[in-house]
C-alpha cells in the first residue's frame, strides 16, 4: 500500500474546520428516552405470544377433535350396552330367583314379601342394638355350645413357647372305641400353623383310660425334655388337654413302667387336675391376627388378687384385657362372686371384641378360682352379646372355643 501523505498538521486544520455539535438535552432524558422505547418493545411483544398460543392451540383442537369425539362417542356407546345388559341380567336374575321361592306370587305380593323381609332384618338389627342375645357369638365354650356336641381339649404351643388352651367343638358322633380315641384323631387335624402355632400335635407317647385317671406312656426319644421352657410347654399342653374332662389326674412313665426324668424338672410322675390355681388370663397374639384368651398360670392364691393382676400382665407378650380407664371392685364368698364396675359401663361404647375379651377374661379367671357364676353389677345394658347382666353368668367350659371339619 502507498504510505498516506496526510501529515498531523494537515489532519489538526480539517479538524478545527469542522462545525460546532451541541445537545441542550440531559442525560437524565436521554435515559428515560431510551427506557420509553424498550418498554414499548417489550409490549409489542407481550401482545404478539398470546396471539400466536392461542392461535396454536386453536389449530391443535381443530385436527384432533373430530378422532377424539369418535373415541368418546363409542366407548360411551359400549358402556351404555353393557350397563343395559348387566342391569336386564340382574332383572331377569332376580325375578327368577323370587319367582322359584314364590311361584304363585305376583308383582304386589312380591313387592309385599321385600316389605315385610327389610322389616325383619331392621327388628334384628334394633335387637342387636339393643343388648337381645341375636345370634351371640362368644370366643370361650358354653354349655349351650353342646347341644348335640362334643368338645376335646388341647393345650397349643406357640413360637414362644407359650402353652394355649383351646377348646374344639365336634359333632356329637358314636364313638365305639371312646372320647379319648376321638380326642387323638383330632389332635392329627389340628390346623396349628394357621393358628400361628407349633406343629406340635399329636403328641409323642401313647394314652390309655383307666380309673378316673389318664395313663400317657412317652415314646423313647421324646422332645419333652432339656430346658425348662421346653419342659414347661409339655407339663402345660397336657394339663390343659384334659383339666376340663371328667379326669382327675395324669399318670406319667416310661416303657418300662419307670417314672420319667426330666433335665431340668427331675421326676416327673403324674400332673393333678381339676384344681383351683387362681390365674389371672390375658390376651396373647401369636402371629398378630389369631387372638386368644390365655392364663398365666401364676397362683395369686385368691380371685381378689387374681382380678387385680389382670391389669397388669407380667410378661409382655400378653395385654390386658381390662381397659386403663375401667376400675373394678370384688366381692366374694364360698359360692357367691360379684364384679362391681367402679363407674357405670357402657359395654356399647367399647369396641365389640374387646368388650367381648374383657367379659369372658374375667368369666374365665373366676373359673380358674373355682367359682360356677359370676354375677356382674353397674352395667348400663342389662342384655348383651347373649349375656343377661340381670342374673348371674355361667362361667365357661373352657377357653378358646375352635370348630373343625369332620
Amino acid at each position: 500500500m502507498k504510505k498516506s501523505e496526510w501529515k498531523d498538521r494537515d489532519i489538526e486544520e480539517l479538524v478545527r474546520k469542522l462545525p460546532q455539535i451541541s445537545d441542550d438535552r440531559t442525560p437524565q432524558s436521554i435515559y428515560a428516552n431510551i427506557e420509553r422505547q424498550n418498554k414499548k418493545r417489550l409490549i409489542s411483544f407481550n401482545r404478539v405470544i398470546p396471539t400466536v398460543a392461542a392461535l396454536a392451540v386453536m389449530f391443535i383442537l381443530v385436527m384432533l377433535a373430530p378422532s377424539v369425539l369418535n373415541q368418546f362417542n363409542e366407548e360411551s356407546m359400549e358402556k351404555s350396552e353393557m350397563n343395559s345388559l348387566e342391569s336386564s341380567d340382574k332383572t331377569t336374575g332376580n325375578t327368577a330367583q323370587e319367582s322359584e321361592h314364590h311361584p304363585k306370587l305376583g308383582n304386589s305380593e312380591m313387592k309385599e314379601s321385600s316389605v315385610q323381609e327389610e322389616t325383619s332384618q331392621f327388628s334384628m338389627a334394633v335387637e342387636e342394638r339393643e343388648g337381645n342375645p341375636v345370634a351371640a357369638d362368644k370366643l370361650s365354650l358354653y354349655k349351650e355350645d353342646l347341644e348335640g356336641n362334643d368338645f376335646y381339649s388341647y393345650g397349643l404351643i406357640s413360637p414362644e413357647a407359650i402353652p394355649v388352651p383351646i377348646s374344639v367343638v365336634d359333632e356329637q358322633g358314636e364313638e365305639a372305641d371312646g372320647w379319648l380315641v376321638r380326642q387323638e384323631e383330632l389332635a392329627g387335624k389340628l390346623p396349628e400353623g394357621s393358628w400361628g402355632m407349633e406343629e406340635y400335635h399329636p403328641l409323642k407317647g401313647n394314652f390309655e383310660m383307666g380309673d378316673n385317671r389318664i395313663l400317657f406312656t412317652l415314646d423313647e426319644g421324646h422332645p419333652y425334655s432339656g430346658s425348662s421352657a421346653v419342659e414347661y410347654a409339655f407339663y402345660h399342653s397336657l394339663l390343659y388337654s384334659f383339666q376340663y374332662k371328667d379326669v382327675n389326674e395324669i399318670v406319667l412313665q416310661e416303657h418300662d413302667g419307670s417314672v420319667p426324668q426330666f433335665s431340668s424338672t427331675g421326676e416327673f410322675p403324674r400332673i393333678e387336675l381339676n384344681e383351683n390355681v387362681h390365674t389371672a388370663y390375658y390376651l396373647y397374639s401369636p402371629n398378630g391376627k389369631e387372638r386368644f384368651l390365655v392364663p398365666d398360670n401364676i397362683n395369686r392364691g385368691n380371685i381378689k388378687k387374681s382380678i387385680q393382676a389382670m391389669k397388669n400382665p407380667d410378661r409382655n407378650v400378653f395385654q390386658s384385657v381390662i381397659p386403663k380407664n375401667i376400675n373394678i371392685s370384688v366381692s366374694d364368698s364360698d359360692d357367691d362372686l360379684t364384679i362391681n364396675f367402679l363407674n357405670e359401663l357402657d359395654i356399647e361404647a367399647l369396641h365389640h371384641d374387646r368388650a367381648l375379651e374383657m367379659i369372658e377374661g374375667l368369666l374365665l379367671t373366676s373359673k380358674s378360682s373355682g367359682y360356677e357364676k359370676v354375677k356382674f353389677e353397674n352395667i348400663k345394658q342389662q342384655k348383651w352379646n347373649g349375656f343377661d347382666f340381670q342374673e348371674p353368668i355361667e362361667t365357661p367350659i373352657g377357653p378358646n372355643k375352635k370348630r373343625l371339619d369332620r
